[in-house]
């Protein structure tokens, strides 16, 4: 494996050098001083023969190539390598002189199939990394949610024997459409929109299914547990309540309303946990009498018929001869959800998901290309997360350290210059003033 830095003989003599024709503020300029991949070549190394073969392409090039696919939304590799041929910035971020003849396209393609999606999620966990390093990442409140993508496959050949796509499914897109695609799903901080974690799956998967998942990657690669995760209502199931109060965590996800064709609705029956029992708005118990057959978390609830039929509040509770009531195993956890969501704080940290969460989808489909798969197959879809990820929050990392943080060292030196001038002037007006006494 031959690295890019090993390579001898190319350049133009008679040219200024690459980096020249470059502008200064040059996104890519600022990206390459916030990229780390001294990585890639430790990871790669299983993958290729030290000792055979021909010269390779450096894999740190074939990474920083990908990337660029991600920054600028390149659906096809075809496409991106003619872009580089002609691209001077390009060529620069990969460390090709303009007479170095670049990789072929079939060489990217391969090297898929080659790293597997570990090598690029490990190039997203290291985004993670710096951003919390630099202090980006607060941890506190995180938002998670998921997105549809279209996969690339006509929708005849979904779930057929021949299918180029096997793993792609039928899914409903925003526009009310079904279509084939994937979902992804993802979790970001709620102090810079840092996307701190993501799995994909098949279009028709459920949100809810994957949310614990998802979060429990996302408090992994931050090695903390987060206080609150803000959802949509797709969310708000019981298990995913119970399971995020068993970790500690607050949900803000606006819970299911209570159905059924009687006056008095589940919430107006008070649940006894202890007891497992409810205690209806007349004081009467209802006890479990079994489940429901197909759905193994339902349990039925009933009260005696002996007091029920005689029961001053039936006409407002039930034409049966007895109240029955069918609830989730996770009841007890739905109630919480919904005791909370009257709150005036689980309000306000509803109404800051949106902005955080769909803004950053929006950003990734319409700048990054996550609108449409590249490529077919689960791993291959989320390798595109990954790459689209990497540069959402090594963006967020430039504006920190190459923007923001030297303007504020600059403030600060004139806060201090100031100062300094402010504090002789008033001691100057104090012996003044004490002389003139």
């Amino acid at each position: 494996m031959q690295t890019k830095k090993e390579k001898t003989g190319y350049g133009m003599m008679l040219l200024p050098p690459m980096e020249s024709f470059i502008p200064k503020d040059h996104y890519l300029r600022r990206l390459d001083k916030v990229l780390d991949l001294d990585f890639i070549h430790e990871i790669v190394k299983e993958n290729y023969c030290q000792t055979n073969g021909r010269p390779s392409v450096d894999p740190e090039v074939i990474i920083r190539l990908f990337l660029i696919q991600a920054m600028d939304g390149i659906t096809h590799v075809r496409n991106l390598m003619r872009q580089v041929q002609v691209n001077l910035a390009y060529r620069w971020f990969i460390g090709y002189d303009l007479d170095e003849k670049l990789p072929d396209h079939s060489t990217l393609s391969k090297a898929l199939d080659r790293f597997g999606d570990e090598v690029f999620n490990e190039l997203f966990q290291r985004s993670i990394s710096q951003c919390q390093k630099s202090g980006l990442i607060e941890g506190k409140v995180l938002h998670v949610d998921a997105t549809t993508i279209r996969a690339d496959i006509d929708k005849r050949q979904v779930s057929k024997p021949d299918s180029s796509d096997k793993d792609a499914r039928f899914g409903r897109f925003p526009d009310g459409t079904i279509k084939p695609g994937y979902k992804q799903h993802t979790v970001a901080d709620g102090k810079n929109r840092v996307i701190v974690g993501l799995t994909v799956t098949p279009a028709n998967s459920s949100e809810h299914n994957s949310a614990v998942e998802v979060i429990d990657k996302a408090i992994k690669s931050l090695h903390t547990s987060p206080e609150v995760v803000c959802a949509d209502a797709a969310y708000s199931s019981g298990e995913n309540c119970r399971k995020m109060l068993d970790r500690g965590i607050r949900l803000v996800s606006p819970p299911p309303k209570t159905r059924t064709e009687t006056i008095f609705t589940t919430e107006d029956f008070i649940y006894d946990k202890s007891q497992n029992v409810f205690i209806c708005p007349a004081e009467s118990i209802l006890k479990q009498i079994g489940g429901v057959h197909g759905r193994p978390k339902q349990r039925v609830y009933a009260g005696l018929r002996s007091v029920c039929r005689i029961c001053p509040l039936k006409n407002q509770c039930t034409k049966s001869d007895r109240r029955t009531l069918k609830v989730s195993s996770n009841h007890a956890s739905l109630i919480h959800l919904r005791a909370d969501s009257k709150t005036d704080s689980f309000k306000r940290l509803y109404k800051s998901r949106a902005p955080v969460i769909e803004g950053i989808f929006g950003e990734a489909k319409e700048w990054h290309g996550l609108r449409r798969a590249w490529r077919r197959g689960l791993s291959k879809m989320l390798i595109q997360s990954f790459l689209i990820a990497t540069v959402m929050n090594l963006k967020r990392l430039c504006a920190v350290l190459l923007y923001y943080l030297p303007n504020l060292k600059l403030l600060q030196d004139i806060l201090e210059r100031n100062w300094s001038l402010l504090r002789r002037y008033f001691k100057r007006e104090l012996l003044l003033s004490i002389y003139q006494r």
